[in-house]
């Protein structure tokens, strides 16, 4: 059995190729979701676009960085114990996926990791201990670029290192979006620990949307940790911008493609977006997906250089507005873990017998 184990909206869409593949090839396989994305219009919508039933689905009761990890290692913990499966999944940097791993090797399971080898080489980020932790632990490390092969060469990882490419690409291949003639508008999306949880961060975020809003038609999908951060920190949001509800996951994509620029600090629609062809400003000191700036397609901003490194991307619009799929391999990603694993298992059960 293999256990595919999900936790939020980005780690559903980055599962969906890998369990599809699963499936395709009669693997027995479970999805556990962990409950830290617990809102429908975060999660639900993204399981049910995608077709994916969750067999086990955790409740969490304290959902503090500290609490809602102990909470989900124990829950998965528990699980695993009861129905030990061969082989843990989870995908990128989340609480969810370093507990996940704890939790396997704790209880005598292998863990696989898929987008193993990211790296924003910035320690005061809870994803980068995160991805380093998860990296260490695992069997299997399933790493989407030669930048993130690299990385886990550099560092010696235990497990075996195999490159796959990224299943954003498949992911959006499934829910391929229609790229408009004439792009328009500016897209946002923000919601990272280091921006939202700061008030001062935060707010020079809002104020330089808004600025941006009274040149550009600006549209912002807000995140539901970033509205209740606003409204705790008693900020206004912008005037000169839409403010919607989140997005469900083809809607989000359609949006993209179809915006002139996009303002993110997610690691996932860097990636959606170079694969777009929208330019993107990543709202971020650091990114581990550090192949969007080498390939000139996306650039960093602090929150309060937002507008000025849009307004650079607008001047020179036609040289960042390329897309790039290649970037992230052949769109096949999902196929080439669910291969991986069938031959990891194969050769573990051949081990057993002749033990």
């Amino acid at each position: 059995m293999i256990a595919c184990v999900v936790g939020t909206r980005p780690e559903v869409v980055k599962m969906a190729p890998i369990i599809a593949a699963l499936r395709r090839r009669n693997l027995p396989h479970c999805v556990i979701a962990t409950g830290q994305h617990h809102d429908w219009s975060m999660m639900g919508s993204f399981l049910t676009g995608f077709g994916i039933t969750v067999d086990h689905q955790l409740v969490l009761t304290d959902r503090s960085l500290l609490g809602s990890f102990v909470e989900i290692t124990a829950g998965l913990g528990a699980l695993f114990a009861a129905e030990p499966p061969k082989l843990v999944l989870a995908v990128g940097d989340t609480t969810t996926v370093v507990a996940a791993a704890f939790a396997a090797r704790k209880t005598g399971s292998a863990f696989g990791h898929v987008e193993a080898g990211l790296r924003a080489f910035s320690r005061e980020l809870p994803e980068e201990e995160h991805r380093i932790c998860a990296d260490a632990l695992a069997d299997l490390l399933f790493a989407p670029t030669s930048f993130a092969v690299a990385n886990l060469t550099r560092e010696h990882v235990n497990g075996r290192v195999i490159l796959t490419g990224n299943t954003v690409l498949d992911a959006l291949r499934e829910h391929r979006p229609a790229v408009a003639t004439e792009r328009h508008g500016v897209l946002v999306t923000i919601h990272r620990q280091e921006t939202v949880d700061d008030p001062q961060a935060l707010a020079s975020v809002i104020a330089q949307i808004d600025r941006l809003g009274r040149d550009h038609d600006v549209v912002w999908p807000l995140h539901l940790r970033t509205r209740a951060k606003a409204q705790e920190a008693q900020l206004t949001l912008p005037r000169h911008a839409t403010i919607t509800e989140p997005l469900g996951h083809v809607e989000f994509l359609a949006r993209l493609a179809n915006a002139r620029l996009v303002v993110t600090d997610s690691g996932g629609v860097q990636e959606e977006a170079a694969i777009l062809g929208t330019p993107c400003v990543t709202v971020r000191a650091h990114t581990e997906r550090v192949e969007t700036l080498e390939a000139g397609v996306g650039l960093l901003a602090l929150p309060g250089e937002i507008y000025e490194v849009a307004s650079r991307i607008f001047a020179d619009w036609a040289a960042f507005a390329r897309p790039l799929p290649e970037l992230y391999g052949d769109g096949r990603a999902g196929e080439k873990i669910a291969h991986a694993c069938d031959e990891w298992l194969s050769r573990s059960i051949l081990r057993e017998l002749v033990a």
